[in-house]
């Protein structure tokens, strides 16, 4: 079992002994070009490894006296059972960027490998070890006391592992359509969709049928918040709705249910509420638009998957990817606009070419190597894609200024 090294820079490595270990990668890792494995080590073996990605250190390193049950727990199997250790335990989660397996000599190595779960376990069993180092007992030191466990996953974009990371060490509380639902949090959402699209409804259990997706709202809604609404203009602000869809409805209802005592989030909420039938409608209308048609993209395709779909009978594209559309509809944001009223909007000017849109959107999908996923995880082509409109307003702007 080998896998290539194809680290480019000086990243540091580590060099693992393993017992066994297997590939355990899933069709949609594979999709997204992560790689997971399973594997047992001699517990010195993951003293090799630091926790720089964790999100937690050794809580006992710097005070004792936060040792707690869990702490005492492990140190009791370590000392009395040790070989029921792996069994107990909940093993290690090791996040790389890259890895070279090599079965002949049991041997792995680890590009930017980090721990980023199992920081409590780690400290015990280093905490064990050095103590009988220092025994005067040290005729067995070298052996190996016992095995962990260990998930490896191989993943190059850093930015993902830092998500990793946070969702396997915080219990985040992610809300669901039930729960937000029966908390009438979405009830507002969905008068204000009615007053553009009268008999729509929304996901407000998990059992609704023939609804909108409330995550797909908010997602929209999400990309079309301009910057001085939503306070960030950071890549992770950006790809947000592309990548979390969760996120975006658990920060909804965070906005709804502070929205009387703090005025940024009261900000947030009020845009989405309002945003929302203009963010469905903006997305139905890029979706099936006919500029498509002129670019050729259906017969492009990635990994077996095809960009857009096309009727059966006509021929004419009826639905495209969510990672073309996805930057542009962030795009669009630009022409998000408060009316008389001071109720959000999306009012695009006279001068603004939905053919020049499509026709920037298909670009970048071709500079993606015409795969969906990669665009739409990919900050630059949002920015790119951003330049015609925001070019446009400031045009039209300084047009205005100067008569």
């Amino acid at each position: 079992m080998t896998a290539p090294l194809k680290g480019k820079h000086a990243h540091p490595r580590v060099r693992l002994s393993y017992q066994l270990i297997r590939n355990t990668t899933s069709p949609d890792e594979k999709s997204i070009g992560v790689q997971s494995f399973v594997a047992n080590l001699p517990a010195r073996e993951i003293l090799k490894l630091d926790t720089r990605a964790n999100l937690r250190s050794y809580l006992a390193e710097y005070n004792p006296r936060k040792r707690n049950r869990v702490h005492d727990a492990i140190r009791k199997t370590i000392e009395t059972e040790p070989e029921r250790f792996i069994v107990r335990n909940s093993g290690f989660v090791i996040t790389a960027t890259d890895i070279s397996v090599d079965d002949n000599t049991k041997l792995m190595t680890l590009v930017d490998g980090s721990i980023i779960n199992g920081s409590q376990s780690r400290g015990e069993i280093r905490t064990y070890l050095e103590e009988i180092a220092s025994s005067d007992d040290t005729e067995e030191t070298d052996d190996i006391p016992f095995y962990v466990r260990a998930m490896i996953i191989v993943d190059a974009d850093e930015d993902e592992v830092v998500e990793t990371a946070i969702a396997r060490n915080i219990a985040t509380p992610i809300k669901s359509p039930t729960e937000a639902g029966a908390r009438n949090q979405l009830d507002e959402l969905e008068r204000s969709i009615q007053r553009i699209i009268p008999d729509a409804k929304i996901r407000k259990a998990e059992s609704d049928v023939d609804v909108i997706d409330t995550r797909r709202v908010l997602q929209l809604a999400r990309l079309l918040m301009p910057t001085p609404v939503s306070g960030n203009s950071s890549a992770a602000e950006k790809l947000r709705a592309y990548k979390n869809p969760e996120q975006c409805l658990t920060d909804f209802c965070d906005w709804c249910e502070v929205k009387g005592v703090n005025p940024n989030k009261r900000k947030k909420y009020s845009f989405t509420v309002q945003i929302a039938p203009y963010a469905l409608r903006e997305y139905e209308l890029w979706e099936s638009h006919l500029s498509w048609n002129k670019h050729h993209i259906w017969e492009e395709t990635k990994k077996g998957g095809r960009a857009v779909r096309r009727d059966k009978k006509t021929n004419k594209i009826v639905w495209v990817s969510p990672g073309i559309l996805f930057p542009l509809m962030g795009a669009m944001s630009e022409f998000a606009v408060q009316d008389a009223k001071g109720r959000w909007q999306i009012e695009k000017p006279d001068r603004f070419k939905d053919d020049e849109m499509v026709r920037r959107a298909v670009n970048q999908f071709r500079a993606y190597n015409s795969d969906p996923m990669a665009m739409g995880r990919s900050e630059a082509a949002y920015d790119a894609l951003r330049i015609y409109p925001q070019t446009l307003v400031e045009v039209l702007r300084d047009i205005a200024a100067g008569d």
